[in-house]
Order: C-alpha cells, then structure tokens, then sequence
C-alpha cells in the first residue's frame, strides 16, 4: 500500500480503501488525543484505525471490537507484525442489547461493509457504480451470513476510566452502539467520531442522541469520500 509499509488483510482491495482513507485522506486528521489515551475501536476491522493510533500515541490503550473472525486473525497477526502492546481484542458486535447469534452479512470482497443491515446498502452500491463496472459492483456485494455474538459497550468499561475517543465505524449499527452505553456511563465519553452513511435520516437521528448524552457535535464530509451525499464523519465532544 506504500514503500516498505504491508499489513494482514482479508481483502486488499478494502485494506488499500481504509490506508487512504486514515493514513492519507486526513479522515482523522482532528481526532484529539492526550499522551496515554483510552480508546474504544468500534468496528476495528483489519486494525489500522488502531495502528493509527498507536503511531501517535504508543502508550495508549485501545480496546477493540471486531465480529468478522477473518478480521480479527488479521488484526491479532498486525497487532503482532507492529508490536501494538495494550491492546484488548473482542470478536463481538456491539449494539443496544445482548444476542448470542445475530445474523451478520459478510462481503468477502468489501469486508468494511459488512453488516446487520443488508437492506439499506443500495445507496452505497449506487456510489460505489460511479467508479467501478456494474459487474465488479455485484460481486463486492455478493456476501454471505455469519452468525456473530453481539454485546453492550457497557459490558466492556469498568465505570471508572474516561473514554478519551470512541470511534465507531459500524455500518448501520450506530445508533445501537450508543444505545449500549447506559446512561450513568455517558460522562465518560469524552470525544465520539462516527464514520456513518446517511441512510434514512440516520445523521441527524445521531447527533440527537449524542445531544442527549450531554455532547456537542459537528459533521463533516470526509475527504476520501468525494463528496459523494452518502458518508459522513460526526465529531462529538463532552460540553
């Protein structure tokens, strides 16, 4: 993906999207972050939001959530080829509440979209055919069931330590996401970016939670995006 720079993937095509999106596109370029963060990665994939991180930060925590299994050998295997020390891997969902098996489409081809929610991907596969063939566009969309465990954010934080970042990248699952934190946790929330595609109002539904949860927020369109009407980033801090 650059001169001397290679990772785990499960798909290369997906892997060299996410480098430019974090590592060149300035997506999180803002993300604020003190000398030894906490930081919750929701929807860690192949683990390079959390490489990122740890880039800039190395004695940061980051506690990562990952339900595809091939994602996650992908990430332990980076997590070990960079030497990533603090770092807690879960091969769960998250959502609002608690399921032994939830059904879970996977796309081999374009694992980042992987999802609970299939039926609302038409808009991203209508972008997506702005750039690539009709043929190429279905088979990055050609997935298959996984039956995944899903868990509530809460579950996983101590109720004692602040949560310098949250970053969520969950593909229609956001606003269950937040709605796994209950509320006497909110306060820990000290900064939230959300990477969401604006299906069916889902933006403004997001920062109304956030508000709710006691933080301002801003949206953004990320850069790597084109402009495109689709995603967006909501950058949420604790007033």
């Amino acid at each position: 993906m650059a001169e001397g720079f290679s990772v785990h993937a499960a798909s290369s095509l997906d892997a060299r999207f996410l480098y430019r999106e974090i590592f060149h596109g300035g997506t999180y370029a803002d993300v604020p972050l003190s000398d030894e963060p906490f930081v919750v990665d929701v929807g860690a994939n192949i683990g390079l939001f959390t490489l990122f991180v740890k880039q800039r930060r190395p004695r940061a925590r980051v506690l990562a959530f990952e339900p595809l299994p091939e994602l996650v050998a992908a990430l332990r295997a980076n997590a070990a080829r960079f030497d990533l020390g603090d770092l807690s891997v879960h091969e769960v969902a998250l959502g609002s509440e608690e399921h032994a098996a939830a059904t879970f489409t996977c796309y081999p081809l374009l694992p980042s979209s992987s999802t609970l929610f299939p039926e609302d991907q038409g808009r991203l596969k209508d972008v997506l055919g702005k750039s690539f063939p009709p043929r190429v566009v279905d088979r990055m969309f050609q997935g298959r069931e996984v039956s995944v465990r899903v868990d509530r954010l809460s579950a996983h934080l101590d109720g004692r330590r602040p949560v310098d970042l949250l970053k969520i990248d969950a593909v229609g699952s956001e606003l269950a996401v937040l709605r796994g934190v209950d509320a006497h946790l909110h306060p820990l929330l000290r900064h939230v970016f959300i990477d969401v595609q604006d299906v069916n109002g889902r933006v403004d539904e997001l920062r109304s939670v956030l508000a709710e949860m006691g933080m301002r927020s801003e949206v953004k369109v990320p850069p790597t995006s084109g402009g495109d009407g689709l995603n967006y980033l909501i950058h949420a801090r604790r007033a």
